[in-house]
């Protein structure tokens, strides 16, 4: 599904798609099908393997609390094609407190 979505900081419209997976849609960033994604209340396993790809495509993968570091079991993420995209969304956003993902 798609939705425009007026930024009412500038004069520019928005879409927000939503596809139903989060690792398609973080590996979205890599490819540069998206400019940005972000999600609350993942867990590492839906993270873990798209950050990589994102990073090495030259993309940014952090954590919404973290400044720059990704914690993959803060179930928080931010992904975008660039740090500026990344900052202009975090500059957005307000973070949502989830359990942390307990690994063995």
């Amino acid at each position: 599904a798609e939705r425009g979505l007026h930024d009412t900081s500038t004069t520019s419209n928005q879409v927000v798609r939503v596809i139903g997976s989060s690792t398609l849609a973080l590996c979205h960033i890599a490819s540069g099908a998206a400019e940005a994604y972000y999600q609350h209340g993942l867990h590492c396993w839906d993270i873990a393997a798209a950050a990589v790809i994102i990073r090495e495509a030259g993309g940014c993968v952090i954590d919404i609390d973290c400044l720059g570091a990704l914690d993959l079991v803060s179930r928080r993420v931010v992904a975008a094609g660039t740090r500026e995209i990344a900052d202009y969304l975090l500059k957005q956003l307000q973070p949502v407190n989830y359990s942390r993902d307990h690994l063995p």
